[in-house]
């Protein structure tokens, strides 16, 4: 099983991952993990990265998995969706996660149409992707443009948001500066 490329959320091998490792011990893996058959053969993991882990921290070969017929952009939307519902997510997890979403859901809409007064995005079911990804996740449009900045930043100042050293918006300022060094 390949872990999904690029997957924006971290995997840490913390308290948490303990917990779960221990209740793996005990209990086996509760709910399979999804994963999805690639073009060469080989599987990947759509969502269960955690429990992926913690499976080969308590010591098994195998991991439970329910297969799925997703294309690639259904898979990362399902990847990013069955991610949010972690208790802590860091601003660069979403944000990363956003814009793989948002890119995916691009692809899917299609070629804007002519009456689509914003050519740069989508329509997807007759509003824009960006709206809709508002909606679904309870987030302006506004600060979802905001978290997707965030992807521009140096990873030393993204680690200083992730951290609560730097605020958000600051950040996002920082993103928009064009510096000549």
């Amino acid at each position: 099983i390949d872990d999904f490329p690029d997957h924006p959320f971290k995997v840490r091998d913390d308290e948490d991952m303990m917990q779960l490792v221990e209740s793996v011990k005990e209990r086996g893996v509760i709910t399979p993990a999804t994963v999805r058959q690639k073009e060469d053969g080989r599987y990947e993991l759509v969502s269960g990265h955690r429990r992926k882990r913690a499976c080969e921290l308590a010591g098994f070969e195998t991991l439970r998995c329910e297969v799925v017929d997703l294309t690639r952009d259904e898979a990362t939307i399902l990847m990013v969706e069955s991610n949010f519902q972690r208790s802590q997510i860091l601003p660069s997890e979403k944000a990363f996660a956003y814009k793989m979403r948002l890119e995916a859901m691009n692809r899917q809409a299609g070629r804007p149409k002519k009456e689509n007064s914003t050519p740069v995005v989508s329509d997807f079911e007759r509003q824009r992707t960006n709206e809709v990804l508002a909606n679904e996740v309870g987030e302006s449009r506004e600060q979802i443009r905001r978290y997707i900045r965030l992807t521009n930043l140096v990873p030393e100042l993204l680690d200083l948001v992730d951290e609560g050293r730097m605020k958000m918006r600051p950040a996002v300022e920082i993103s928009f500066l064009d510096v000549d060094c």
